[in-house]
């Protein structure tokens, strides 16, 4: 399992004439919708892709009522939905109202299991360096455009695979 990033130049805002420094950010596709991901994760079970699509609208129904009745929604191997909220504070309870309640999410907190099985296994790969309103594809072809000369060697993450060393991080 691979996560790519790439990298971006960012400014601290409180030191404005300070140059910068390069940062990973997260790059991620468009997400498999549909029927395609139903296909994906049933190919080679007993379940239909069908069943699987019906089966995420249950869940996602379940999830809803739930959440908006106060409860925390969880599946077993997947985690847990619940809503989280602030508010502004008041100095007397007789001035507090609903109107004050702000930031309303919804959120999700893994189950420790899958948490702890993907963070093992997850691989960073570098999907290219993004310079201002530049995009390049990878660090070599910066390093071509912008005159820069780096190491691109490949070093071993765990896991065993080669990955593309990273002198700016």
């Amino acid at each position: 399992m691979s996560v790519n990033y790439t990298l971006q130049k960012k400014r601290n805002p409180q030191k404005k004439s300070d140059p910068g420094k390069w940062y990973a950010v997260f790059k991620s596709d468009e997400p498999i919708k549909g029927k395609t991901m139903t296909r994906m994760a049933t190919e080679g079970g007993t379940m239909e892709d069908y069943e699987l699509q019906a089966a995420g609208h249950v869940i996602a129904k379940w999830v809803y009522n739930q959440t908006i009745q106060g409860n925390r929604a969880h599946i077993d191997g997947l985690g847990t939905f619940r809503i989280t909220f602030g508010s502004e504070g008041v100095e007397n309870v007789k001035d507090f109202h609903t109107g004050l309640i702000r930031n309303i999410k919804l959120s999700f907190i893994p189950d420790p299991d899958l948490r702890a099985d993907i963070l093992r296994d997850v691989k960073f790969v570098n999907a290219g360096i993004v310079d201002g309103d530049t995009y390049y594809g990878s660090l070599e072809n910066y390093y071509k455009v912008t005159g820069q000369t780096g190491s691109t060697g490949g070093t071993t993450e765990p896991g065993g695979e080669d990955q593309e060393e990273d002198p700016l991080a």
